[in-house]
């Protein structure tokens, strides 16, 4: 395997992990990022409802499904991208406006609100599009698709390990003692 192949999947099984679990988190509770996100415009309408950021998950799950296929990678790099580009947006209005609500980013519970750390990742993510048209073709389309595919799956583990790396420091803990 050829160092741009190696390269092409890393990066790939790496956003969609981080997408995957995303979509999937957003999916499951949707009501804190709609809250994060009514805060941050402050509408006059409806706002965000439940049915936009499940909506918006359906998009992440895709782009990350997408980048492991090697027919559908280039459509989902630039999908990839895009999203990036509204997480950096959605950083930006957080910084300025200063919502205060948590996001519920990657399914934690706690954390921060919409903010400097969401323009990082989504500047990350839309490296992707670039990252894919300055790769070459992978070499083996079976290779690439279950390369990228145990990485995407092994990615969501690290994701959400560190996501509810609270959750685990207290399963680590000892028990109290009874008398």
């Amino acid at each position: 395997m050829a160092v741009n192949d190696s390269v092409l999947v890393a990066v790939n099984s790496s956003a969609a992990a981080v997408l995957f679990v995303a979509g999937v988190s957003k999916m499951v509770s949707p009501a804190q990022l709609g809250r994060a996100l009514n805060a941050l415009v402050r509408s006059s309408g409806d706002g965000f409802a439940s049915g936009h950021v499940r909506a918006f998950a359906a998009v992440e799950i895709l782009a990350a499904l997408a980048l492991t296929g090697t027919a559908t990678r280039p459509a989902g790099a630039w999908a990839v991208g895009v999203l990036g580009a509204s997480f950096a947006a959605a950083g930006v209005l957080g910084a300025v406006r200063g919502g205060g609500a948590v996001c519920g980013c990657l399914g934690a519970t706690g954390g921060r609100p919409l903010g400097w750390f969401n323009v990082l990742a989504g500047a990350l993510l839309m490296a992707v599009p670039a990252v894919n048209l300055a790769a070459a073709a992978p070499g083996s389309a079976t290779a690439y698709f279950f390369q990228s595919g145990t990485g995407l799956a092994f990615g969501a583990l690290l994701v959400c390990g560190w996501a509810h790396r609270g959750l685990i420091k207290d399963l680590t803990r000892p028990l109290p003692a009874s008398r």
